[in-house]
C-alpha cells in the first residue's frame, strides 16, 4: 500500500488529522530523489481545505492554502519535525532496521501513534493511520503483552550498554520510537494515562530522573505550569514518568509546535541567535494567547534553577479548542554550563543570574514593580527546594554535587530596588 521506489524509499505519506470522528486526511508529503536527504514538498488536500472544521498545521509556516509547500532548506517543511523521532527515538529504529535507509519520510511513517502532537501518517487517504516497516525486516512481529516498565528499563539499559538483542529493540521500538531528546525514554500507559517514561543513563551527573521530578515540582511552587509527575523505583534504580500534555485526559490529541519551529530555526542546531523576547513576539503575531508574563517567569526560573538546557526544543506551544497557547514547562534540570541557550533579549547577558536576567523586563511590557513580584515569588518557590528534595529522597552525594550548580537557587541574589539598565 505504501508508494516505495526501487532503492526502497518512501516517495509519498499521507498526513492526517484527529478529529472529533476520527482520523482525517489533511494533505499528502512526498519525497523526490534518490540521495539520503530527500526534497520534500506538501500540499493540503482539497477536501481538507473544504471543511468546516479545517485548521492549519502550523499558522506561521503551514498556513491554509491550495498551493504547496516546499521543504527546503531542510528535508520537509519545519512543523513536521515536531512530529518526528530525534536523538534517543532515532537510534532505536535504525538498530531495529539496519539495512533500511531513514530519511524523514521513513521516520515520520515509522513511529507509532503516541508521537507527539495531533498529526499521523499513513500510505493512502482511505487507508488510515499506519505504521510503516521496512519489507523483509526483522521485527514485524511487536510484541503484543503489555510492555511493563521494568522490562522497558532493562531494555533500555541493554541498548545504552551496546547489548541490545532483537528481544529488546522489539520493546523500544513499540515504545521508544516515538521519542526525541537523547536520553532513554519511551511512552506507556499507566493507569489510563499516556506518560512519558525517563530512565537514567549511563553518566549522569547525578540520578536524573529525582531531580527533573525535583525541578518540575520546584517549577510548580514557582508559579509555572508544569505537567503531572512522579518518581517511581525499579529495584535500587529510580524512574521518573511525565504524563503527556499534549493529550487530554480522555485520549484526544492535541496540537503541538515546538519553539524552534515557531521561529523558522535550524531544527539540527542547538544554539541559534534567538531571544526569550524573540519568542515572546514571535508567538504574538502568530496569534498564541499571549505569554509575555509567562515566559518572562520561566526564563528568571531558569536562571534561578541553573536549567541551561532551555534551546529552542524544549520550548512548546498547544494548540486546545482551536487556539494555541504556551505549553507546560518540560524537560527541566540541572545543567553545567554557566549561560543560557536563549538570552533575555539581545544587549542583555546569557549568563544563567536572575539578577542580571530581570533587567529585561521592560522589552516584556512588565514594569520593575510587577518584575520584582515574580521574581520575589520564584524565590519563595526556591525556599521550598529542601523540602522537595527530601520528598524525592534525593541522596547527600548528588545534593553537594547540585549545590554547585544551585547557586541561586540556594542563595537567591538581591535586587536593587528600582534600578534598570
Amino acid at each position: 500500500m505504501w508508494q516505495i521506489s526501487k532503492e526502497g524509499r518512501l516517495d509519498q505519506i499521507v498526513v492526517y488529522a484527529h478529529l472529533a470522528q476520527g482520523p482525517v486526511p489533511m494533505g499528502l508529503l512526498s519525497f523526490e530523489g534518490t540521495r539520503k536527504i530527500r526534497p520534500s514538498r506538501f500540499r493540503y488536500a482539497k477536501s481538507w481545505l473544504a471543511r468546516k472544521d479545517k485548521f492549519d498545521i502550523d499558522p506561521a509556516i503551514l498556513p491554509l492554502k491550495s498551493s504547496s509547500f516546499n521543504g527546503l532548506p531542510y528535508e520537509v517543511p519545519l512543523p513536521f519535525y515536531d512530529s518526528a523521532p530525534d536523538g534517543w527515538g532515532k537510534s532505536i529504529i535504525q538498530a531495529a532496521f539496519p539495512s533500511q535507509t531513514f530519511g524523514m519520510g521513513e521516520f515520520l511513517a515509522a513511529v507509532g501513534e503516541e508521537r507527539t502532537g495531533e498529526l499521523s501518517f499513513g500510505p493512502t487517504p482511505d487507508s488510515g493511520p499506519m505504521r510503516w516497516l521496512p519489507d523483509g525486516q526483522a521485527l514485524l512481529a511487536l510484541p503484543s503483552e503489555q510492555d511493563t516498565l521494568q522490562e522497558l528499563f532493562r531494555a533500555a539499559e541493554a541498548v545504552e550498554a551496546g547489548q541490545a538483542d532483537t528481544h529488546h529493540l522489539q520493546r523500544l521500538f513499540r515504545n521508544s520510537a516515538d521519542q526525541g531528546g537523547a536520553s532513554p525514554k519511551a511512552s506507556l500507559l499507566h493507569e489510563g494515562f499516556l506518560h512519558m517514561v525517563k530512565f537514567p543513563a549511563a553518566g549522569d551527573l547525578f540520578d536524573d530522573p529525582k531531580v527533573e521530578a525535583t525541578c518540575l515540582s520546584l517549577a510548580e511552587v514557582s508559579g509555572i505550569e508544569a505537567p503531572v509527575h512522579f518518581t517511581q523505583k525499579i529495584g535500587n534504580r529510580t524512574v521518573l514518568l511525565v504524563r503527556r500534555f499534549d493529550r487530554r485526559d480522555n485520549g484526544v490529541r492535541l496540537g503541538f509546535t515546538s519553539a524552534s519551529t515557531m521561529l523558522g530555526a535550524d531544527p539540527t542546531q542547538f544554539y541559534a541567535p534567538f531571544t526569550y523576547m524573540d519568542l515572546a513576539r514571535k508567538a504574538q503575531l502568530t496569534g498564541v494567547q499571549p505569554c509575555w508574563h509567562a515566559l518572562f517567569r520561566r526564563m528568571l526560573f531558569n536562571c534561578f534553577n541553573h536549567n541551561t538546557d532551555d534551546h529552542l526544543r524544549n520550548h512548546g506551544f498547544i494548540r486546545d479548542e482551536g487556539k494555541w497557547r504556551l505549553s507546560p514547562i518540560f524537560d527541566l534540570s540541572v545543567h553545567q554550563p554557566h549561560r543560557l541557550v536563549l538570552a533575555p533579549v539581545k544587549g542583555i547577558s546569557p549568563e544563567a543570574n536572575p539578577a542580571i536576567a530581570i533587567q529585561a523586563h521592560p522589552h516584556f511590557g512588565i514594569s520593575r514593580n510587577d518584575a520584582e513580584s515574580i521574581y520575589e515569588e520564584i524565590v519563595v518557590g526556591m525556599g521550598k527546594l529542601p523540602t522537595i528534595l527530601d520528598q524525592y529522597e534525593v541522596s547527600a552525594r548528588d545534593r553537594e554535587t547540585l549545590a554547585k550548580l544551585w547557586v541561586y537557587a540556594l542563595n537567591p541574589p538581591p535586587l536593587s530596588r528600582n534600578t534598570d539598565i
